[in-house]
């Protein structure tokens, strides 16, 4: 039995994630942003520990901090769901300077932050595996439409966060990878125009972050294992 930590699990893919991890049978700590957490279902509140976390707050990543280490002993796995896509923010001569700082606070130093204070019970852990969320549209090479600066270059951050941490903690032995899940059918991910369901596309994130190739630490990989260019 695996220890897990996600983050936004109150709802989309975060929730997908606890759901099939308890059902897998790990131990699993759901951060969801706050206590409502709309689509966590009842049967992983039950079974899953529930500790709220906004990535974006430092004392609320204290608390849950304390919390979780209150709970479990070690950390396996932790991945970094929580994200925001801000878009309203999609073109140069609308930008708002607040818009891309809590993009950059959500997206690229949430996983930091969360990183840092859990990283005592990450060294514990047998695993030690990191994998955080990401999207192919923070790559710079594969960038050819422009728009969405707040995402884009939040993403990209956190890409490089990856690669850091990739090559910092791999002297311990961790693994760390940024993961693209691909384009799933969530709120966030534009609904029923995306073509991956939920629980595929749950179901990939959990097995590259589980089992990808050590040898893919610091790189960012999509479905299949696929490599994406920075």
């Amino acid at each position: 039995m695996a220890t897990v930590v996600i983050t936004g699990a109150g709802r989309g893919i975060g929730a997908e994630l606890c759901r099939q991890a308890v059902a897998g049978g790990d131990r699993v700590v759901a951060c969801p942003r706050s206590d409502d957490a709309p689509e966590l279902d009842p049967d992983t509140r039950r079974r899953a520990r529930v500790v709220p976390l906004d990535v974006a707050d430092e004392p609320s990543i204290a608390r849950a901090g304390r919390e979780i280490a209150a709970q479990v002993e070690a950390v396996d796995l932790l991945i970094h769901n929580a994200g925001v896509y801000p878009r309203e923010n999609a073109s140069f001569d609308r930008l708002d300077p607040e818009c891309l700082v809590r993009a950059f606070q959500v997206n690229a130093l949430g996983p930091l932050r969360v990183t840092a204070a859990l990283l005592p019970l990450l060294r514990r852990g047998r695993k030690k595996r990191v994998a955080a969320l990401t999207s192919r549209m923070g790559s710079i090479d594969d960038n050819r439409s422009g728009g969405s600066y707040a995402y884009r270059m939040s993403k990209a951050a956190l890409n490089m966060a990856v690669r850091n941490l990739a090559h910092e903690l791999g002297r311990e032995g961790f693994v760390v990878l940024a993961i693209h899940p691909g384009w799933v059918r969530t709120r966030m991910g534009g609904g029923d125009r995306a073509p991956l369901a939920l629980d595929q596309a749950a179901a990939e994130v959990l097995r590259l972050a589980r089992h990808a190739d050590p040898a893919l630490s610091g790189a960012m990989v999509g479905p299949g294992a696929e490599r994406i260019p920075w």
